[in-house]
């Protein structure tokens, strides 16, 4: 494949565009990134939520399952 000679006048635009290129794919991977990270970051405190809820289901069942438990918890 051969290399078409570009006019000089063309060089600079070329080199503009070629930067640009560079500069929007930088931003598409920093993007990128930080949607990883926020998507890490949610889970995260998703599986906290999730484990609290759980906590108090457990803490819940066990007032019930305890007759003395169950007498001492007002309704």
């Amino acid at each position: 494949m051969s290399r078409i000679e570009i006019p000089s006048d063309f060089t600079s635009i070329e080199e503009h565009i070629r930067n640009a290129n560079l500069q929007r794919a930088a931003y598409v991977g920093q993007l990128i990134a930080e949607g990883g990270v926020a998507l890490a970051r949610s889970l995260k405190r998703l599986g906290e939520v999730m484990g609290r809820a759980y906590d108090v289901e457990l803490d819940k069942r066990a007032i019930e399952a305890d007759a003395f438990l169950r007498r001492s918890v007002p309704r």
